[in-house]
Order: C-alpha cells, then sequence, then structure tokens
C-alpha cells in the first residue's frame, strides 16, 4: 500500500537527492518510505531489516527536512549512541549521546537551548524519575521539535527487560509526551513474541502504525554449527583461529569476534588464543565486556576497524549496532543464547554487502540429536541388562539364521524393521505423491513443530546436564540437519523471524 502524501512531505525524488548530498548514499526505497512516514507525523512506525542494512538512516532523514526538527533515540549501548552521534557530526549534524557520564547540567542546558538536533539517550536517563529528560519532555516549547521518539534495537524492550527495567517503563512516554509525536520501534530479530510485547508496552495499536518490514536474512553470511569436542574450558575448539606455528611476518587470521555469555569465559578464552601466539603479538587479541572504561571501548574500536587489532572475545557491550564493515568471522561459544540474540551477533559479521563471511555457532554435544539418542539407547541397554541380571535371564536365543533371512526377506513383517523417530527423518527434497498426505506430513513434521512454537514462542525442555533450558530455536538450529522438513540452518532463522512472509510493507 502507498503513502499518500500531504502538501509538505518531500517527494521521494527530493529525498534520494538531499540524503545523497548529505550523507553520501542514495536511499532506498524502503527507506525513503520510513523517512516520509516520520515526517507526516500521524502514525507511529514498525521497522524491521536485516543488521546493516540501513535502518539507521531511515531516522536521520527526517532531519535534513525539519530545519529546527529534534529526534531523540534510545539505544541499548552506550558505545552505540556515541558512535551515531559522531557520525551525524560528520555530516554535520549536531548531535550527543546522553549517559551515566555525560548526563551532566551543562549538556542538558544545551539540548534545552537546542544546541543539538539528535539525542540518543539510554533507557536509564530517559525514564529516571523526576530526571532532567522528564523535566524536558514537559517542556512544550522543546517537545514541539521532536519529530519522533525512536527505540532503537527494540527487541532489548523483552530480551533486557528483567535486568533493565527502565526498558518496561518506556510506556510512561505515552503519558508525558503529546499525542501528536509518533513512536518508532526498529530491530532486525523481532519475533512475534518480542513484537506484540513491545507493542503492548508503548500502547502502539497496529490500526494506527505505518510498517515497513524487510527481510531479517543477511545472504552474504555462511551459517554453520559445530559440536564441542574438548572440554569447555579448555577453549581448544577455538585453536583453529591460530594456525600452529604462526610467527611474526605470517598472514594474519581474519578479522573476527567470538561472544560469550560470561565475561569470565571470554577472558579465558582470550588468554587461550594469545599463548597460541609470540609474545610480542598476543595484545592484537582482546577481551571486550561492559566493566571496561569508555575511553577503552572507543580506542578499541578504532582498532578493530584500522585492523591493529584482529579480533575481540565479547559480550553484548560490543554488538547491536557496531558498524564494522569487514568482520568476516562471527562465533557464537555455546548454546547459551537465544535465537534472536545470536542472529543479532552473527549480523556483526560483513556489514559491507559487497563481503562474504561466516558465523558458526559452537555448541555443547548435549544439545544435538545424535548424541541424545546414543544416550538415551546406551541408558536402556543398561537398564535392560540390569533387569535380566535380577531376574536372573538370560539373553534371548538368537533367531536360527535361516528364519532370520525369511522373516527379513518377508514384506509382511515390518516389526524386524528399525523404528526411526520421526524428528530423525530428512526431507530429501525428492517428488512426493500428491494425495499421499500422511507422508506429507511426516516429511514436514520438524519444520511444522518449529513454525508452531515460533507462533507463540514455546521453550523446548531440553536442558544439558546442568539442567539448563536450551531456547526452542536454538534446538532446532543445532538440528537442522535432523529436523523433518528443515534440512537447513537459515530456514530457522527465515521461520522465527517471518522472513518468508514478508510481503513489503504496510502504510
Amino acid at each position: 500500500m502507498s503513502l499518500t502524501l500531504n502538501q509538505d512531505t518531500p517527494s521521494t525524488a527530493d529525498v534520494q537527492r538531499k540524503t545523497q548530498d548529505r550523507f553520501g548514499v542514495r536511499p532506498c526505497l524502503w527507506q525513503v518510505k520510513v523517512a516520509q512516514a516520520l515526517l507526516q507525523g500521524d502514525k507511529d512506525m514498525l521497522c524491521t531489516a536485516g543488521t546493516g542494512m540501513g535502518q539507521t538512516l531511515c531516522f536521520w532523514i527526517p532531519l535534513l527536512f525539519r530545519i529546527d526538527g529534534i529526534q531523540l533515540v534510545i539505544t541499548p549501548l552506550n558505545l552505540l549512541g556515541k558512535q551515531n552521534a559522531d557520525s551525524l557530526g560528520i555530516a554535520g549534524i549536531p548531535a550527543i549521546a546522553i549517559n551515566a557520564e555525560t548526563a551532566t547540567t551543562t549538556n542538558f542546558l544545551a539540548i534545552k537551548a537546542f544546541k543539538y538536533r539528535a539525542i540518543a539517550v539510554s533507557p536509564e536517563q530517559i525514564m529516571k524519575p523526576n530526571g532532567k529528560f522528564e523535566q524536558l519532555l514537559k517542556n512544550l516549547l522543546f517537545t514541539s521539535h521532536i519529530v519522533s521518539i525512536v527505540v532503537d534495537e527494540a527487541h532489548c524492550i523483552t530480551e533486557w527487560g528483567e535486568f533493565r527495567p527502565e526498558y518496561k517503563e518506556l510506556g510512561r512516554l505515552r503519558y508525558i509526551l503529546p499525542s501528536t509525536i509518533p513512536i518508532m520501534i526498529t530491530s532486525a530479530t523481532l519475533t512475534q513474541g518480542s513484537l506484540t510485547n513491545a507493542m503492548r508496552l508503548l500502547h502502539m495499536h497496529a490500526d494506527k502504525m505505518s510498517v515497513i518490514r524487510r527481510s531479517s536474512d543477511r545472504a552474504n553470511i555462511k551459517i554453520g554449527v559445530r559440536k564441542i569436542k574438548y572440554s569447555l574450558t579448555s577453549y581448544a575448539d577455538l585453536a583453529f583461529l591460530i594456525l600452529p606455528g604462526w610467527n611474526v611476518g605470517d598472514a594474519p587470521p581474519p578479522k573476527f569476534m567470538i561472544f560469550f555469555d560470561n565475561i569470565q569465559d571470554a577472558i579465558n578464552a582470550t588468554r587461550y588464543l594469545r599463548s597460541q601466539l609470540p609474545p610480542a603479538m598476543r595484545h592484537k587479541i582482546k577481551w571486550f565486556n561492559s566493566d571496561m572504561t569508555s575511553k577503552y571501548k572507543e580506542s578499541e574500536l578504532t582498532n578493530l576497524i584500522s585492523g591493529d587489532c584482529w579480533g575481540f572475545c565479547t559480550m553484548d557491550s560490543f554488538g547491536m549496532g557496531m558498524d564494522v564493515p569487514d568482520i568476516q568471522l562471527v562465533l557464537q561459544w555455546r548454546a547459551t543464547c537465544k535465537l534472536s540474540v545470536l542472529w543479532q551477533r552473527f549480523g556483526r559479521a560483513v556489514r559491507d554487502r559487497n563481503l562474504q563471511g561466516t558465523a558458526i555457532l559452537f555448541a555443547e554435544k548435549d544439545f544435538f540429536d545424535d548424541e541424545c539418542d546414543a544416550k538415551a539407547a546406551r541408558k536402556k541397554a543398561c537398564e535392560q541388562a540390569l533387569n535380566r541380571k535380577r531376574k536372573g535371564d538370560h539373553p534371548p536365543n538368537p533367531m536360527p539364521k535361516r528364519h532370520a533371512m525369511a522373516n527379513t526377506s518377508n514384506p509382511r513383517m515390518p516389526s524386524q524393521l528399525p523404528v526411526v523417530p520421526v524428528r530423525e527423518r530428512v526431507d530429501d527434497g525428492s517428488d512426493m505423491s500428491g494425495d499421499d498426505e500422511d507422508e506429507t506430513r511426516i516429511e514436514n513434521a520438524g519444520l511444522d513443530d518449529l513454525r508452531y512454537k515460533a507462533a507463540g514462542e514455546i521453550q523446548t525442555q531440553k536442558q544439558s546436564k546442568a539442567k539448563r533450558n536450551l531456547d526452542f530455536g536454538m534446538d532446532y538450529l543445532i538440528n537442522a540437519e535432523k529436523r523433518a522438513g528443515l534440512n537447513c540452518r537459515r530456514k530457522v532463522f527465515n521461520v522465527c523471524f517471518d522472513n518468508n512472509d514478508i510481503v513489503g510493507e504496510k502504510i
């Protein structure tokens, strides 16, 4: 559905020309439509697109047409806010990132005096009770300049809301701000459940919302899963990054990032990788987490971009939205996160769409179907042996060879055939009879089950030795090759993020 422009909304040609002149890039049609909808300001906005596809540009374009306009962007990471402010400064648009370190009286006075046209702010700062931002947002003169409120990386409302409760408070903005100010939510990894939750918390209604949805697939990233073979605390599965006998002067490894969900794991893995290098080169690999100072983070980001640093062992403190175009390899250590988080992390790879990259999940062997089946078979065999021992029984005499051969050749004796669980059957793509509905259901059982769970975001009960629940999406990703109807790991992401159902936009 096309957007009906009012007389004050710039045309597509005007938006593309002016954006090219100021930012040096020609926006795609969907980016233009997002900007036009924000400038009209009569509806809220939902925008989903793949990582690195240019969602950020969408909410800066309106500043080129509202000369006195201000864009207020709520961002989850301080470093991301700083990067946005710096990039706008280069384009000649004064911007500032407000966090715990920069929330000074001087900066708020400058904001109130309209010295900044783009403000990136953390949820904690904007929702601080009786804080400086609340005072600004109750100032009618100030709010008259606001084009929109953008909630960037909106999946964090659901995923981080438990340990960052200010995310759950964002809905109060509706009662503070004038009703004429639209709210935009944007993300590359909004599942149906996350979207529903975000809309509920922010009091957004489908009939009063413009929607631009693009596929979150990243065709230039190869996706893989590896079973962790060695001890989890040895990190020996990561040894492939540094070739044996590597010396100064040899080609460096591809620029990489390894994501962890535990700070100590990230530190220990860094130390392991450094031990594979000559002492003079060990500084090329760094750990990176939220405990580090902003100055250190900014410095190391610069080193990674320049190539002086080869790679990070990191957590989400270096993640969403970070614009490093040429990271060739992204690894996730252990299946300790949700599928949506994993796709955000994988999306750090090759943000330059002209490059090809690789993303690999290293998962604990307990989560693989073949390991679970082998373990169950061993357990059953032990139980049977124990039962025979208790009863004093002996294994039954083997069937006479001639009798056995006769039975196996008899089509009326299906009980002699092994029973294959539905989840192990693989769709090989062969043609099937159109009237064989039962067989079709079996062949697609795994895919249909994933769709059902994705629609309701039902959690699987598969657990590791530590009794840790595995996200259902991660379960299907790990075992895609064994699940009927899947046989493709990319298909798991496409189902969970509704990529196959995306038809364009609704404005």
